[in-house]
């Protein structure tokens, strides 16, 4: 019970922001938005594992702010959980979004004040003001300075000061984004990184794209270093088939000075290549082979993900279906997967599906194996062009092959998950 009403109190903090930003919606400008209210409930019968959320987010975009080229925006969020929780570092409430927008403030200027994610840089965020000076449709830069949210509770802070630059250019074929932040914590650095992406498409069939983020001083080291780099191919031979070629590089991201997580990240470089294909057989019919590469820095170990499919969009004018097989050999453990997804599309708004999922899995030891099959029920409704609704129900059984496996000590040898999610969204 009072669980519920903390959270009933924070949704009410939500609209109270709303509430407060009715003077800005005083100025007959064009207000839409959208609010949801989503639940996740899950159990098992081996442990005292059961845990529930909810989660209510608001978003609010009002456009003609005083002038037909100003808006204001708003998106927040709050988590409500039950008597169990999961973990205590995540924030109840986040604001992603608190700002104003006032676009061709001078010359060709865009200025944004309040919280607010810039776009050209992804992973930055601040609290503060952001000026962005267009040299015509394709070209500009951005400045910007603040205060970065607390990176653990994404609370307003003044104990983050941050500030970046950003150059772009894009156009219908290429486009190429550069810039550069950095935050400080206790007058240290505490973050700082380059950032880039650039995309090329000449026509329909071929895009390439990619971007690179790289950190400076990572774990105390002299320099920058890569913390995540993407590189994409993607080629259409018209509806009949599609390659595409992907290669990645990533670790965890690290903040110098104020690092407080209870517990370890795993700072080395890990990279993954991804070849995948499909080829049409007809225009509803599509036989799909999917594979993956890893490799890991801090042992030199590899894993490898197979997959080959055929899925239908069109059986008899209103069931689509989904049949798989996975392989997947990942550093330490192996498994054997196959899945079939069974759906309905009655008409625009009503569509269902359900789904089965077999799996054999083993550790480094025999007799640490299981057996796992998932069943899963999905429903969708749009009732109308504002009301939506949408539920997953997925059911999980798992069983060790052995009774002398290491997980016997803290699990019984066969239990059932229960997982249960839903969401029911108003658009305005």
């Amino acid at each position: 019970m009072g669980a519920k009403a903390g959270h009933a109190g924070k949704i009410a903090a939500l609209c109270a922001v709303a509430i407060f930003s009715a003077p800005l919606l005083a100025f007959g400008m064009d207000v839409a938005g959208r609010v949801s209210e989503s639940v996740f409930y899950q159990t098992d019968d081996a442990t005292n594992q059961n845990y529930n959320f909810f989660n209510t987010r608001l978003k609010l975009d009002a456009t003609d702010v005083n002038g037909v080229d100003n808006s204001f925006h708003f998106d927040g969020s709050n988590l409500g959980q039950g008597e169990k929780t999961y973990n205590v570092q995540v924030p109840a409430n986040r604001v992603d979004a608190l700002n104003l927008r006032l676009e061709r403030l001078f010359f060709n200027t865009d200025v944004v004040l309040g919280r607010q994610l810039i776009d050209g840089l992804v992973g930055a965020k601040v609290d503060g003001a952001l000026l962005e000076h267009h040299f015509g449709e394709s070209s500009g830069y951005g400045v910007f300075g603040g205060t970065l949210p607390d990176p653990y509770t994404d609370a307003f802070a003044s104990s983050y000061p941050a500030y970046g630059a950003y150059g772009f250019y894009k156009d219908r074929e290429i486009g190429v984004t550069a810039g550069y932040t950095t935050s400080m914590y206790n007058g240290k650095e505490d973050q700082a990184y380059i950032f880039g992406s650039a995309y090329y498409s000449p026509n329909d069939s071929l895009n390439l794209n990619g971007s690179g983020r790289f950190d400076h001083n990572l774990q105390g080291g002299n320099g920058y270093y890569v913390t995540n780099l993407l590189v994409s191919a993607n080629y259409h031979w018209g509806w009949l088939a599609y390659l595409n070629l992907t290669y990645d590089q990533y670790r965890a991201v690290w903040y110098q000075e104020s690092m407080t997580m209870l517990y370890g990240l795993n700072l080395d470089l890990q990279q993954t290549m991804r070849v995948y294909g499909d080829y049409s057989l007809s225009k509803t019919a599509k036989i799909y082979a999917d594979y993956d590469y890893r490799q890991r820095e801090s042992d030199g170990g590899v894993a490898f993900l197979s997959t080959v499919g055929f899925k239908d969009s069109d059986l008899f004018g209103y069931l689509y279906y989904n049949a798989a097989y996975r392989n997947i050999d990942y550093f330490t453990a192996l498994s054997t997967q196959m899945f079939l997804a069974v759906g309905a599309q009655a008409n625009e708004r009503v569509s269902g599906e359900l789904s089965a999922t077999y799996s054999a899995n083993s550790q480094n030891s025999a007799t640490n194996g299981m057996t796992q099959m998932i069943y899963s029920a999905s429903a969708n409704w749009l009732a109308s062009k504002k009301l939506a609704f949408n539920c997953v129900v997925e059911a999980s059984d798992q069983k060790f092959l052995s009774v002398d496996s290491v997980y016997l000590a803290k699990y019984k040898d066969e239990y059932l998950t229960t997982s249960v999610y839903a969401n029911l969204s108003y658009r305005f």
